[in-house]
């Protein structure tokens, strides 16, 4: 029977691509990581990384393991939730942002509906300094949202490049003004666009804005303009832009859960679960 710990640490380094953030991810070291994959090769008799001083790769049986891998690690879950769960009950408010509000997280929450039935939902979805204001007047209960630069506030999910956003038909006229879609309300992407931009010598306007990601995505499918968004926002007909442009780098994003200091034992639970799907078999897809 193959160990369940080093299942998780096996799938958290093929899901990040990496020992170092596989180890962020679950709050252990790096050489941890390293000998729980050792161990793991080790009783499966077969090598399931390739490993370079540059990246990592999944060999040829790693990735037929790793179907399995996520699969009994789900089962996992589920069994000891059932077991050890207790019966919750009342509200939990949860603010979300667009970037999260996809993907895996409606089925994130349809488990958490399953496995406490007598607790509602109540979703909101908004920019992260809002639902962070809502959160510490009291309105909301949980929050999953973008960490403001240069905080260590709430518990880090995940974190992914931030990368410039536009149409293929885009032509990136040298010396021209650039076009900016942004968010309309101040926001962590819209902050660090607008400091990258601040440290160089570009000319660039804003010429369209609106409150949601959908909005400054579709300003720059259209072709009007150029929008920072996160990696995993990209979608056919964009294309990345970079310092091979002449644009300047973007921070990483990084995406956090927050809760109240003294959360009660329902909003706990659901933190938790949402806190999982870092490691689960994909985050939310936007």
């Amino acid at each position: 029977m193959l160990d369940f710990e080093l299942l998780r640490a096996f799938v958290a380094v093929a899901d990040h691509g990496g020992f170092h953030r596989a180890a962020e991810r679950l709050n252990l070291t790096q050489s941890t990581i390293s000998q729980q994959i050792k161990r793991l090769e080790l009783e499966t008799k077969r090598p399931l990384f390739r490993r370079t001083t540059r990246s990592v790769a999944l060999t040829d049986d790693g990735e037929m393991l790793l179907g399995d891998a996520r699969r009994l690690l789900q089962l996992e879950e589920a069994a000891r939730h059932r077991l050890s769960a207790p019966r919750l009950s009342g509200m939990v408010r949860l603010g979300v942002v667009e970037e999260v509000a996809g993907g895996s997280l409606p089925s994130a929450l349809g488990r958490f509906a399953a496995l406490h039935p007598g607790v509602k939902l109540e979703v909101q979805i908004g920019v992260s300094a809002e639902l962070i204001e809502h959160l510490n007047a009291g309105r909301l209960d949980v929050v999953f949202a973008k960490r403001p630069l240069g905080t260590s506030r709430g518990r880090l999910v995940w974190r992914e490049p931030l990368v410039w956003a536009a149409a293929e038909t885009f032509d990136l006229v040298p010396g021209a003004v650039l076009p900016l879609a942004l968010y309309r309300e101040k926001s962590v992407s819209r902050e660090a666009a607008l400091a990258a931009l601040g440290e160089g010598d570009l000319a660039w306007e804003i010429i369209y804005t609106s409150p949601s990601l959908t909005g400054v995505r579709a300003a720059a499918l259209a072709g009007l303009a150029i929008t920072p968004l996160p990696a995993s926002a990209i979608v056919a007909g964009l294309r990345v832009l970079g310092l091979q442009d002449g644009l300047p780098r973007l921070p990483d994003l990084e995406f956090a859960i927050y809760e109240k200091k003294r959360p009660d034992k329902a909003p706990a639970a659901l933190a938790a679960a949402l806190l999982a799907l870092a490691q689960g078999p994909s985050r939310p897809t936007i």
